[in-house]
């Protein structure tokens, strides 16, 4: 009797519904995302900066990368590591800066990481559609 119990048991295990143990999030549409970078370099454009701007998703990974008239060739790589810093450790490139300036002993570790940097321009946002993205710009006056 126990035997089949506990064979009922597992068989209603099994006939959960697995997207109840699954995770749900929303990811920013391509067009959002070029739509944001877009945005940004026309609103750096017109301040008198040349920039370049990168996008990127929950995991850090690059959903749009665009470099701007006249932008430095290093300007890319910047905005990119900018994006994937605000991103990861959740908080704008400014505020990460400031902790590596102040000696913060968990910082000093972290930009040893690929892809990390501690300078101002990354911003990370939840406000669009509550997806998760990192956005920086880097750049310099035309």
């Amino acid at each position: 009797m126990l035997g089949k119990v506990i064979a009922a048991a597992a068989l209603a295990c099994a006939l959960t519904p697995a997207n109840a143990e699954l995770l749900t999030h929303k990811d920013l549409p391509l067009a959002v995302a070029k739509t944001i970078a877009e945005t940004a370099i026309a609103d750096c454009k017109a301040r008198g900066y040349a920039v370049s701007v990168v996008v990127v998703d929950r995991a850090g990974d690059t959903l749009v990368a665009m470099r701007g008239d006249d932008s430095s060739p290093h300007t890319m790589e910047n905005a990119r590591r900018k994006a994937y810093t605000a991103r990861s450790f959740r908080q704008p490139t400014a505020a990460y800066a400031k902790k590596f300036a102040d000696n913060d002993p968990v910082v000093r570790q972290q930009v040893t990481l690929p892809n990390v940097i501690a300078i101002d321009g990354g911003s990370r946002s939840r406000s669009v559609m509550r997806s998760s993205l990192g956005l920086a710009r880097q750049g310099r006056p035309a």
